[in-house]
């Protein structure tokens, strides 16, 4: 789905229909035809005319989009290009780094390790640890779950934008954390 959002801080994102983002930070206002100060065009429709300082934005006054914005929207969204280098393979690859990451420490949590750095200390050589046997699991579905990744980034890579899939396919790939059988 497009999007378009324009901050009150003078952030402008921009998504396309295969859900390729971009941003520009303090930029001017994109001229639609219409006068604003905020627009959200994504889940709501609505448009700022006048931002209050201090304010949130669900106290603000919002007024709905009409058609003809709508369109001047689809319109700057689907002449709208992105920024060198930014492209969906590497939106994919940051996106899919993210939750290999979020995989990662949900693994860590369920073995009852706080961080990875508690893992790494209690499976070095020597240590007797009381959860060192569990250590062992997570850092053996560390390696797999990067493994995987790895794979999934070269098939990426190594196809056309227009050709990917959706990001859920290659993100169902991965494989899920594991729960301890322990607690």
């Amino acid at each position: 789905m497009n999007m378009l959002i324009y901050c009150e801080n003078g952030n402008l994102t921009i998504r396309k229909p295969n859900r390729l983002e971009w941003s520009y930070q303090n930029t001017d206002r994109p001229n639609l035809g219409f006068d604003y100060d905020v627009l959200v065009y994504d889940d709501i429709e609505v448009k700022i005319m006048k931002w209050e300082e201090g304010v949130p934005f669900e106290n603000q006054t919002k007024i709905t989009l009409t058609d003809d914005e709508v369109d001047a929207i689809e319109q700057y969204i689907e002449n709208s290009a992105p920024p060198e280098g930014v492209n969906l393979n590497n939106q994919y690859s940051e996106e899919l780094v993210k939750l290999v990451n979020d995989y990662v420490n949900r693994q860590i949590q369920s073995y009852g390790f706080t961080s990875d750095v508690e893992v790494v200390a209690a499976g070095r050589e020597g240590s007797n640890h009381p959860l060192r046997s569990d250590d062992r699991r997570v850092l053996e579905y560390y390696d797999a779950i990067w493994n995987v990744y790895l794979n999934i980034m070269n098939e990426v890579k190594e196809t056309r934008e227009d050709l990917l899939k959706d990001f859920e396919f290659y993100a169902n790939q991965l494989p899920n954390p594991q729960q301890s059988l322990i607690g």
